[in-house]
């Protein structure tokens, strides 16, 4: 019995090292307190601090490194809940100061799709409404709208080969990008580069 017991005790005191030491192989990281939608600015509000096992394999952010993260805009929908990566955002400076984040959907042979990637200056070009004249009242034909624009984040085709592009835009004509946008009107030409 005496044997046994020792069995016993010295089995817990091992078990609970195992769990003091598994406790203390934890980190600290930064997760998502709510929804973040795209090219937000991340705040204080948006973040909280949970515990992982270091060798957990993910690319997290740790929690001392919060106040670095504030203001960093998010370059996808972040998701409540989840741990936050360095990859889920842009730098501070992904958006300047006069600039929204416009998503446009680009309809099949509206745009160079596959040519298109992150940071590529492009032309956002409003084309005419269905029926709508393309020359003037004096026969000279009148010039589409164009707006320039940087490309942040390029998705994946839809079914019926449609992409949704993510664009910065200046302020003054992000509300006339967004609306053109909303109506499909909107063709995407990229830029040479140099």
């Amino acid at each position: 019995m005496l044997v046994v017991g020792a069995v016993m005790v010295l089995a817990g005191a091992i078990g609970f090292a195992g769990l003091m030491n598994a406790s203390s192989d934890r980190q600290d990281v930064l997760a998502l307190a709510r929804d973040v939608p795209p090219g937000q600015k991340l705040t204080r509000d948006d973040l909280r601090v949970v515990s992982l096992p270091v060798e957990s394999g993910l690319k997290t952010v740790p929690a001392a490194d919060k106040d670095q993260i504030i203001g960093k805009r998010s370059a996808a929908a972040l998701t409540a809940g989840t741990t936050l990566t360095r990859g889920q955002l842009n730098g501070k400076d992904a958006l300047g100061a006069d600039e929204e984040l416009v998503a446009v959907e680009v309809k099949r042979g509206m745009a160079p799709v596959d040519a298109l990637r992150p940071g590529d200056e492009v032309r956002l070009v409003t084309l005419p409404r269905e029926g709508e004249a393309v020359t003037g009242t004096d026969g000279k034909k009148t010039a589409p709208t164009e707006s320039d624009g940087r490309v942040v984040k390029v998705g994946g085709p839809s079914p019926s080969g449609d992409v949704v592009v993510q664009v910065a835009v200046a302020q003054a004509d992000s509300s006339q990008v967004a609306a053109d946008a909303a109506a499909s009107r909107i063709a995407l030409v990229v830029k040479a580069k140099g």
